[in-house]
Formats: structure tokens, sequence, C-alpha cells
């Protein structure tokens, strides 16, 4: 497969554009931020205002993709 003949990359010719690429990279920063940057701050909020940090044994009930270990 060849490249068409018109085509000049020492001009900077752009062959595929995304018009909507900028919206995609704010969707994904702003995901990042909610998930990342308030997700610590409900969890405080939980271990003051609500009943504490959730014990192993919830953790091991209610995430079962992985297993905690558990000491005593």
């Amino acid at each position: 497969m060849e490249p068409d003949a018109d085509l000049n990359f020492e001009e900077g010719e752009v062959i595929y554009e995304n018009a909507r690429v900028g919206e995609w990279i704010k969707f994904w920063k702003a995901s990042a931020l909610i998930i990342f940057g308030m997700s610590p701050g409900f969890y405080m909020f939980e271990i003051y205002q609500g009943d504490g940090t959730p014990s192993l044994t919830w953790m091991a009930d209610n995430f079962n993709w992985f297993d905690i270990p558990r000491q005593f």
C-alpha cells in the first residue's frame, strides 16, 4: 500500500484529525479527579461521621475479588 503522491510530511500535513479529542481529555481528567480526589475525602468523612473504618470481615464479605488475611 503506497501513500498518496500529494502527501507531504515535511509541511506537517495532518492525515487524521480527531476533533473531539479535547472532550475526551476533559472527561478523563474530570473522572480521575473525582475518583482519586474525592475518594479519600469521602473515606475520611465516613471515618469521622459514620461508624468508623470498615472492618476486615465486612470488607472481605463485600469485596470478594481479593482475600484479606485475618490475623486475629
